[in-house]
């Protein structure tokens, strides 16, 4: 006789023996009607053995080799991602139907392994075998739901920032924009392509521009907006041939309307700080605080220049390492009929005058060896040439020599270059925004940086794979969407630890079913840290298959 339970494994029903009770006959002989008194005990949920102290397991000599640990750190992933409010965004979208719930479990299995395991879709498909629970997902149900995800990503993005606005306190005024791309293993442009019913040009996407891995293949423009947190915001996918300027101020504008925004200050570096974007963020009503560029005899604002050249007014630190000054100046817009104030802050750091003195030098060195008329010719880099000056009359025939000409060192550049070592210039809309304020808000632009750092590094966004233009849309939402799970876990956690850290953490959380509805649990110590500083206990090592499934519940939702 044995105690037998059921219980739910996905859409499944199972059963697992609790106790076995030994021979029925032998029961009886020692306690007339053991069997009944058990049955009706086992009813009312009275007996003790329900959950057993010790748990009896057999193993099959002769079973073959297997590797049957299966992840379940994933499970803090979901509990993100369902506070995030996401599977509610493909219901406003899709509606409550079987459908909706296909495309949830499909984003849900490439958002999770683009951050634990990531790889191609394919790859993700043979790999969801190795993930705890039943995924159990087609590969044709996979590829098709590509589609429908790319038509949610605004709504999921929305949602997304209504919840971390609702449970973190996010305020979207100030906001941090740059610019990064990635690359495709293919040769060609996409091609232009018209709408059929609109009968607007829909741009392709994969088309080649420059590329920060100078990779020489088609690429994609990515513009990612992120809080001051550090946290993302929201996305968008520009053309390969679009450069960062010209991304800025759609991205501006799709962000404000999606998002209800009336205005936005924006961080961004000197890329964004063109005259006509500034002139269109000022006809929008919203403000800016870029860095300017300062250096050279063509581009750089000459007032700026002679502000910074001004010995006066300078303020400098005790060490005498750092000193900064700042100014008000009227700057022209776009078709020079008006002008806008702006506040600008000059700094000046010794170390960073000392690197750029360094890289000079060596800047210096290799334009020694291009005089040389044919090696300046065969070289393509510009790092040393702009220091040197191209003759080609001869001085004492007055004979013209265009195919031998004398090269020599520009003195006057290098002179003027000098000057400038060591300075950085930021400049803002907002006139009573601190110089303090405007280095510390510039200073976390960094963070953006480090979120594209995890896109290519981490979850592995490039190469790219699919080929068809909604596909890559949803390729980009899932990145994104394991880019938000990560950098959130990070501030819950203290940020602590670094993105590689938290991913190896979660790895290690591995299940082994030792029998039917009872696991082996098994993770490292670096786990038992983010469990700690989440508030999660989670000590035991053979737990049942219910405790498995809610592992990690409520610890973000609550």
């Amino acid at each position: 006789m044995y105690l037998i339970e059921s219980f739910r494994e996905g859409d499944k029903v199972k059963k697992r023996t609790l106790k076995a009770y030994g021979s029925l006959d032998n029961l009886e002989k020692e306690e007339a009607g053991a069997f009944e008194r058990l049955r009706k005990e086992a009813k009312l949920g009275l007996l003790p053995e329900a959950t057993p102290r010790q748990l009896p397991v057999t193993y099959n000599l002769n079973q073959e080799i297997t590797y049957d640990d299966v992840l379940y750190g994933w499970k803090i992933l979901e509990e993100l991602f369902q506070g995030l409010g996401i599977p509610e965004a493909l219901q406003s979208v899709f509606g409550n139907t079987k459908k909706t719930k296909q495309y949830q479990k499909v984003l849900e299995l490439l958002v999770y392994q683009r951050v634990l395991n990531p790889g191609s879709k394919l790859y993700t498909f043979h790999s969801q075998k190795d993930m705890f629970g039943h995924w159990n997902i087609e590969e044709n149900t996979l590829y098709r739901s590509l589609l429908p995800l790319s038509q949610a990503k605004n709504e999921i993005q929305l949602q997304a920032h209504q919840s971390i606005t609702e449970r973190m306190g996010r305020t979207g005024t100030l906001v941090f924009y740059d610019v990064t791309n990635y690359y495709f293993e293919i040769d060609c442009n996409d091609e232009d392509a018209i709408e059929e019913e609109s009968k607007e040009i829909r741009k392709g996407l994969r088309k080649k521009g420059p590329c920060k891995s100078k990779s020489g293949n088609p690429i994609v423009q990515l513009g990612l907006f992120m809080d001051t947190q550090g946290i993302p915001i929201s996305y968008q996918l520009f053309s390969g041939n679009e450069t960062d300027p010209i991304t800025y101020i759609p991205a501006i504008e799709q962000v404000k309307k999606q998002f209800g925004l009336e205005k936005i200050i924006v961080v961004a570096d000197k890329a964004m700080n063109s005259k006509k974007n500034i002139t269109k963020t000022r006809e929008n009503k919203d403000g800016w605080l870029f860095s300017q560029k300062h250096r050279g005899k063509r581009g750089a604002p000459k007032d700026i220049q002679e502000f910074i050249l001004e010995p006066s007014g300078w303020i400098y630190n005790d060490e005498m390492s750092f000193a900064a000054k700042s100014m008000f100046r009227t700057r022209k817009l776009e078709g020079n009929k008006e002008e806008v104030k702006e506040k600008v802050l000059v700094t000046w750091n010794k170390k960073y005058a000392l690197r750029e003195k360094i890289r000079r030098d060596g800047a210096l060195e290799y334009a020694n060896k291009l005089t040389d008329a044919e090696l300046f010719r065969q070289t393509s880099k510009k790092g040393g040439k702009r220091y040197l000056e191209l003759s080609y009359l001869d001085k004492e025939t007055g004979e013209i020599k265009p195919f031998s000409p004398l090269i020599q060192f520009n003195k006057e550049q290098i002179e003027f270059d000098e000057q400038f070592d060591g300075i950085n210039v930021l400049v803002t809309s907002e006139l009573d925004m601190s110089s303090e304020e405007m280095m510390e808000r510039y200073a976390e632009l960094y963070k953006i940086e480090d979120c594209f750092k995890i896109t290519k590094s981490n979850i592995k966004s490039k190469p790219i794979y699919v080929r068809i233009a909604d596909h890559i849309e949803a390729h980009f939402l899932t990145c994104f969407l394991a880019l938000l799970l990560l950098r959130i876990l990070q501030n819950k956690t203290n940020w602590e630890f670094s993105p590689g850290r938290l991913i190896e953490a979660l790895q290690s959380a591995r299940a082994n079913e030792l029998t039917t509805g009872f696991y082996r649990v098994q993770a490292n110590d670096e786990l038992k840290r983010i469990l700690e500083l989440l508030g999660l206990e989670w000590d035991k090592g053979i737990v049942r298959y219910e405790e498995l499934n809610k592992f990690s519940k409520g610890w973000y939702t609550t």
